[in-house]
């Protein structure tokens, strides 16, 4: 019998570029709030972190809780409005359709693990028409958060995958932590939020530059020899 094998995905910086719809978002919420805003090499360190966890990680830390409750709240609408009327959009990177198919066709169990709340991951799956491809959906509206190795582990569960045919696949160091922790295979991909040199700082097995790289190492992966 074929042994089974997981690919966890991040959303944000992973599978979408969704870089300038959030960093835009969050510096607009930052302004309207009478701060003078919030840089993309601010946010980018924080995006993959339950919203509410990682605004005050941006703010003073004498900044009150319930104005940093306030600028995630108005980050989520601007984000919406920005997402809604055209001004930004969250496509998929070239090559991620092509990657899912390619293992769903090998035989994986596809999954999401995201920081994003459960209707911002409905809305992609919706958009780019990928609801089919994936056994397993997990956010940060039910649990704790990355880099907790919560959604992992309940991933696991939900498939039956043990965690050595286990492998998560994200763009941030929160994305490596949390598999990490998770005890399963932890690949970064350099086209995100975070760079090379931070996702092999955080500890990840393996970075890729492109999607074909990715293909060759989760092959292996899937193959046993552990090298994505």
């Amino acid at each position: 019998m074929t042994e089974l094998k997981l690919a966890l995905f991040d959303l944000d910086g992973t599978l979408v570029d969704s870089r300038a719809l959030i960093a835009e978002s969050m510096d607009e919420a930052f302004r309207r709030n009478g701060l003078s805003g919030c840089t993309y090499d601010q946010v980018r360190q924080i995006v993959g972190i339950e919203l509410f966890e990682a605004i005050p990680m941006l703010l003073p830390e004498d900044y009150p809780a319930e104005g940093a409750v306030k600028i995630g709240n108005d980050f989520r609408e601007i984000f919406v409005r920005n997402r809604s009327d055209g001004t930004h959009t969250e496509s998929l990177y070239p090559g991620a359709r092509e990657i899912l198919e390619t293992l769903d066709a090998e035989g994986w169990l596809l999954g999401v693990a995201t920081g994003k709340p459960r209707r911002g991951l409905d809305h992609i799956l919706k958009t780019h028409d990928l609801t089919g491809l994936f056994v397993t959906l997990h956010t940060s509206c039910t649990g704790p958060g990355k880099p907790n190795p919560r959604m992992v582990i309940e991933a696991m569960n939900a498939t039956g995958v043990e965690a050595a045919r286990t492998i998560m696949i994200g763009d941030s160091s929160h994305d490596i932590l949390m598999a990490l922790n998770a005890k399963v295979r932890a690949a970064g991909v350099a086209w995100g939020f975070h760079t090379a040199e931070e996702l092999t700082g955080a500890g990840a097995h393996s970075v890729h530059e492109d999607f074909a790289c990715l293909q060759r190492g989760l092959t292996a992966f899937g193959q046993g020899r552990s090298a994505a």
